[in-house]
């Protein structure tokens, strides 16, 4: 769970983030601004929007990340799986159970696009109910945008939804260790 929110227009500003696995439902479910004081918003993770979260999120470090573009391609994964690894190091976790909301069912989650300007990233959520209307937005720093990739994984893995690892290239591709 991460921490900022308000309301502009229809459009709701995440401040904080937080993930709960259900497997009963068979998704992640992302819960905006739970106990912030923020408006809540709930969508429903599937695992194909996740997976495919997971490979785009891989391209945007291997793309935006200046220690990671500046170092010879054989060593991008390594420098990338490391500030991965630091940034995880200096997460906030929050235990905090997610209460059922009455007000409002989840959304279920069409896209989510993303977009890098200035070191920031900006998350835009929309909802399968009216996919052309972004339904939330969140802008996250680098090592937020690690920590969200991290626990969309970690809800893969507790999932058993086969999500290869952060980082790793192609699968069967050799590895020269040194």
């Amino acid at each position: 769970m991460f921490g900022r929110a308000r309301i502009l227009g229809d459009m709701i500003n995440i401040e904080s983030l937080t993930f709960k696995f259900d497997p009963v439902e068979d998704r992640i479910r992302l819960v905006g601004n739970l106990d912030n004081g923020q408006t809540r918003i709930d969508f429903w993770l599937t695992r194909r929007l996740a997976l495919r979260m997971l490979d785009a999120g891989n391209e945007m470090v291997q793309r935006t990340s200046v220690r990671v573009s500046k170092v010879p391609s054989q060593y991008r994964e390594a420098t990338a799986q490391f500030e991965h690894q630091q940034a995880q190091e200096r997460m906030e976790v929050s235990h905090q159970p997610v209460e059922e909301t009455e007000e409002r069912e989840p959304g279920l989650l069409q896209r989510i696009d993303v977009s890098h300007k200035d070191g920031r990233y900006q998350l835009r959520l929309f909802n399968q109910d009216e996919p052309n209307e972004v339904a939330a937005v969140s802008v996250l720093n680098y090592d937020e945008l690690h920590q969200i990739l991290h626990l969309i994984h970690s809800g893969c893995e507790s999932l058993d939804w086969g999500a290869p690892a952060l980082f790793a290239g192609p699968a069967g591709e050799d590895r020269v260790l040194q």
